[in-house]
């Protein structure tokens, strides 16, 4: 994932999941389907990579671009 990241200053992402398109910040959101809804809304053809920022703006968990199929599936269980 680090490659993914690379060259970005994610510290003003602390605490949220972003998607990255093309190495550059796509979307952001305080859920991943917010970051890949707003992402899609900015690079339409584009599939985001989900990633969540840590406090101290490091990259700690990615999702895959599915993001949606996996929540409601997820939200179903509970």
């Amino acid at each position: 994932m680090a490659a993914l990241t690379d060259g970005l200053d994610l510290a003003p992402y602390a605490g949220r999941w972003i998607a990255i398109v093309r190495g550059q910040v796509a979307g952001v959101g305080l859920s991943p389907e917010e970051a890949r809804r707003l992402a899609k809304r900015n690079r339409p053809r584009e599939e985001p990579m989900i990633v969540f920022v840590s406090s101290e703006g490091d990259p700690v968990e990615s999702e895959t671009s599915n993001v949606k199929r996996e929540t409601s599936c997820q939200e179903k269980r509970s």
